[in-house]
């Protein structure tokens, strides 16, 4: 099961792809802006508490399973299985590998 995947239309998808392609982009937009929120100090990368805040915003905004991690309180959880090098931080990178 993964957390997190914030990208997740495919619903809209089989409905109508033109549809999905602008709401994904919108979604994607969104998200952008979440994580350029929560990277508090600015050096394009999510420590533990950042990684909370864009949880959260990204659950307010309704994004992919955000509000399912924030419900269960599996921020530890999400943040450790997107932490790919196990750095302590989560980037933008680590999070586009769930799509």
């Amino acid at each position: 099961m993964r957390f997190c995947r914030v990208f997740l239309l495919s619903i809209l998808a089989v409905a109508s792809p033109t549809f999905a392609q602008t709401a994904d982009q919108d979604q994607q937009r969104i998200a952008r802006e979440n994580f350029k929120q929560a990277d508090v100090n600015g050096d394009g990368k999510l420590s533990e508490p950042e990684f909370r805040r864009f949880i959260d915003e990204n659950a307010k905004d309704n994004l992919g399973r955000a509000a399912r991690v924030r419900r269960f309180g599996a921020y530890e959880t999400a943040f450790g299985r997107l932490d790919a090098n196990k750095d302590g931080f989560v980037t933008k990178d680590e999070i586009a590998r769930v799509r």
